[in-house]
Formats: structure tokens, C-alpha cells, sequence
């Protein structure tokens, strides 16, 4: 049997609560790339300018030099091996800068559970190789940061000056500020969001209205093919308002838009609203379908 397609009552629109995670994303996701970059140049001032002058005092061997294949992960050896950083953490790390890669060439992916169309949706949801939203990344790159930062401290590494974190600065607090902003208001609203849920969840029930079976709401002939009711649809449509259904929960049951709800509620009060006169729901014609040809 072929699955009805779901439609969303909202059509492309996409909600505010949604809205506000696609800032939230894609703020976290500029910080990522940020962060991630500087994190890998870090790791490799540390270790190149720290072994370049050991070099020079006391002859020993560059661990990790200039033009070397896999320097990063190099880098990181030497880090577990000077006791600067645990297996565990360089593990970590690297996911994290393989993270940042999935933001810069996958942002498409990582955003399609926010799309307002379904098949998006699933795609986002189910596909293979689909990486998901990780949203811990920025903290835990701040608490590498933090913790390369105390290295001078700790394992007397020399590092080179640098000013990129002097000119990102600005933008850093803009969206660290942004993004705290954000999670109180998608916070609430989430909380908005699954109460209306809870609402319209309690008016999906049409049991001993008479709306059931071949009178259901979501019934093939109650639908030309492209999804406008039928005569008899639009009967039905109006038996829920009678009903006092919420609009939006009249959207959900007959699988129509939010917009087109409204405007047969507009209709539905033109014509006297529940005291108009009830038509006879078998007189009306609903979608005809075209016969087979026998082989």
C-alpha cells in the first residue's frame, strides 16, 4: 500500500522556534571553524617553535618538521609523549577538526533537519553518510584552548606571536553573547511548542463524531489529485469546525495547509457558520478514479 506523504500545515514557512536554531547553528558552526583552525595551528606552534629552539641549544631531533605529511597528528604524538595531553584527548581532538571539516564542506547536511519540507527532513535524518549537529563542539574546543593556553605553564612550551584571535575577538563575543540569547528564547519556545503539540494531539480524536472510517478527514475522495478538496472534503472540512476544532488541528486531519484551512473557515462563516445547513456527505461527489483497462 502506498504511504501518505505528510503535509505540513505551514507549507514552506519556516517557524519562528526553527528559525532560531538555524542562527543558533550557524553561529556555533562560524566559532567551530574558527576555534578548529587556530586549535590545529596550536598544537603545531607548540611542538615546531618548541623543538626548533631545542634544535638550536641542545641538537636534538625536530619532531615534527616543516613540509612533514600528517603534521597534525604528528604533533599530537608528541604531545602524549612530552604527558601534555592523554590518547583519550588527542582522540577527541581530532574528531573535533574532522568535525569542523563536516561544517565547511557538509553545512547543507547539517542543517536539513530544519528544513520545513519532509523529504528534506528524512534525508537529513536518515541518510548514511548524513553527519549529525553537534552542538558541545564549540565548548569543547574552548576547553582545548583553555587547556593549550596553561601549556606554557605546565610543559614550558614556546609559542609565536599571533594576532588571529585579537581580530576574530569582536565576532567572538557578538556571537557567544547571540547565541546565549538565543538558547533562552528557543528554550521557552520549545517549551511553547510542545504544549501546542500536547493541544492538538488531544483534537486528533474523532471517535463517535460521525468522522471516521469513510468519513475520515484524511479519506483519498475527500482530495483532487493536487490535494484541493473535494465537494465533498470541503463538507467535512466545515464538520470540523462545527466540532470547534482549532485550525491547525483541522489542517493535521485533512492534510491541507494552515492557509487553505483559513480561507475555508471564511467561507464556512459566510454561510452561517454551524447554523449553516448541513449537505448530505454521500450526495457529494469526492475524487473519481479512472478504471483500469482490462489486459
Amino acid at each position: 500500500m502506498h504511504k501518505l506523504r505528510f503535509t505540513d500545515p505551514l507549507g514552506s514557512t519556516l517557524p519562528v522556534l526553527e528559525q532560531n536554531i538555524l542562527k543558533y547553528r550557524a553561529m556555533q558552526m562560524l566559532l567551530v571553524m574558527f576555534y578548529a583552525e587556530e586549535l590545529k595551528r596550536e598544537i603545531l606552534d607548540r611542538i615546531q617553535a618548541t623543538d626548533g629552539w631545542l634544535v638550536r641549544v641542545k641538537g636534538q631531533v625536530e619532531r615534527v618538521p616543516k613540509g612533514i605529511k600528517n603534521p597534525v597528528d604528528k604533533a599530537l604524538n608528541a604531545l602524549i609523549a612530552d604527558g601534555a595531553i592523554k590518547p583519550s584527548e588527542k582522540k577527541e581532538i581530532v574528531e573535533l577538526i574532522d568535525y569542523r571539516n563536516m561544517v565547511a564542506h557538509q553545512m547543507h547536511n547539517m542543517l536539513g533537519d530544519l528544513s520545513p519540507t519532509r523529504y528534506a527532513r528524512d534525508l537529513a535524518m536518515f541518510g548514511s553518510n548524513v553527519p549529525k549537529y553537534n552542538y558541545e563542539a564549540v565548548k569543547r574546543l574552548q576547553h582545548y584552548h583553555k587547556h593549550f593556553d596553561e601549556m606554557y605553564r605546565t610543559h614550558h612550551y614556546i609559542t609565536t606571536v599571533n594576532f588571529n584571535s585579537m581580530l576574530f575577538r569582536a565576532a567572538e563575543k557578538t556571537f557567544l553573547s547571540e547565541i546565549e540569547q538565543l538558547d533562552g528564547k528557543i528554550t521557552r519556545q520549545l517549551k511553547e511548542r510542545n504544549a501546542a503539540i500536547k493541544k492538538i494531539n488531544a483534537e486528533m480524536s474523532l471517535t463517535g463524531t460521525g468522522l471516521e472510517h469513510e468519513y475520515a478527514p484524511g479519506h483519498p475522495r475527500n482530495h483532487h489529485k493536487d490535494r484541493r478538496l473535494t465537494k465533498r472534503g470541503a463538507e467535512i472540512c466545515y464538520r470540523l469546525f462545527d466540532l470547534g476544532k482549532s485550525e491547525m488541528a483541522i489542517a493535521h486531519l485533512m492534510r491541507i495547509s494552515l492557509l487553505a484551512v483559513k480561507k475555508r473557515k471564511k467561507t464556512w462563516v459566510t454561510l452561517g457558520g454551524k447554523r449553516r445547513g448541513k449537505a448530505d456527505i454521500d450526495t457529494l461527489p469526492g475524487r473519481k478514479y479512472a478504471r483500469r483497462q482490462g489486459g
